[in-house]
């Protein structure tokens, strides 16, 4: 975004540019005890994204964890810098960018880490460790020296 001294609330820096800022309001379904972002929540997830090809559809529902979320007055700066908006929330915010044309460049605010479980992983860390794969088979073609 060539913004020198952006940062997150979280660090108490004192930048004039946060583009991470702490949650407004709290998910409808909350953790009793938990942080603002803590539960689940229903997402809209956009079409012709990697994120949506990886969901298999619009509709979706993740779990939070957090209590920062990103500052909606730097979208058009993110898209101008090539990230894109892949999610949002039941109230239109981000929940998650990504970087078209990179083969796993994906930013979310929810956390697959909470709903996947060994027997069933969740589907974004199945994507991710599919790109990993093909990534290490590309590079290792690469690296072979050609027969001759």
């Amino acid at each position: 975004m060539k913004i020198a001294d952006a940062d997150s609330a979280e660090n108490n820096s004192g930048s004039s540019h946060v583009v991470v800022t702490p949650l407004s309001c709290a998910l409808p379904n909350r953790r009793v005890d938990g942080p603002k972002g803590s539960g689940e929540e229903r997402l809209k997830i956009l079409p012709g994204t990697l994120l949506h090809s990886i969901c298999g559809g619009e509709d979706d529902s993740e779990q939070y964890y957090c209590n920062y979320g990103v500052n909606e007055e730097y979208e058009k700066q993110f898209q101008s810098a090539g990230l894109r908006v892949s999610a949002r929330g039941i109230l239109g915010e981000t929940r998650a960018v990504e970087l078209s044309g990179h083969r796993f460049f994906i930013a979310t605010l929810f956390q697959p880490q909470l709903s996947s479980r060994p027997e069933a992983p969740h589907r974004f860390l199945l994507a991710f460790l599919r790109a990993a794969m093909r990534f290490r088979k590309t590079r290792a073609k690469k690296s072979r020296p050609a027969r001759r």
